[in-house]
């Protein structure tokens, strides 16, 4: 349950969730309200692409995030040999009020990637993105995506997101 102000709110992944625990989920970070470095305070990306956040990547399960009582998310580490983040943590949770599953209702989520693992405090009277403490002398990129056990449950998100990477690579050429 989160709480703003006199109002509650559920978020919870549904229960079923739990039997991803040590599983790899598929990672598709979008644009949403743009990518940040969380460790340089506020300032823009570089370039538009950055601000779309990083490639596409897995991560395995290692624990989840509850807050009052409720499964919110979970953290793991980034599994994608070749990718920048390869083998960084990351952590992710649910940010509307819904029963969200990882095949047939994904869930939209705030995501961080840090180079080593973070504090994760979820407390239901805390904002959505003060409930991470990282190391402030590395980077933590943040943003918005959608978590899936496969890219075929997120197929027509995974489409217009590529398409527009690529869109967006081709203008700053």
């Amino acid at each position: 349950m989160i709480i703003y102000g006199k109002r509650q709110f559920l978020m919870p992944l549904a229960e079923t969730c739990n039997q991803y625990l040590g599983r790899s989920l598929f990672v598709l970070p979008y644009y949403g309200n743009g990518w940040s470095r969380a460790d340089s305070g506020p300032r823009p990306p570089p370039n538009m692409l950055a601000a779309l956040g990083p490639e596409p990547f897995h991560v395995r399960i290692e624990e989840w995030i509850s807050c009052a009582g409720q499964l919110m998310g979970a953290s793991g580490t980034i599994e994608e040999p070749e990718h920048p983040f390869d083998k960084h943590w990351c952590a992710f949770y649910l940010r509307q009020v819904a029963d969200f599953n990882f095949s047939t209702n994904p869930g939209d989520y705030m995501i961080w990637i840090t180079p080593t693992k973070a504090e994760v405090n979820a407390r239901p009277e805390k904002a959505l993105y003060e409930w991470v403490f990282f190391d402030k002398s590395s980077p933590c990129h943040c943003g918005f995506g959608t978590v899936a056990e496969k890219v075929e449950y997120i197929g027509d998100t995974y489409g217009r997101t590529i398409a527009s990477r690529k869109l967006v690579a081709e203008s700053q050429r």
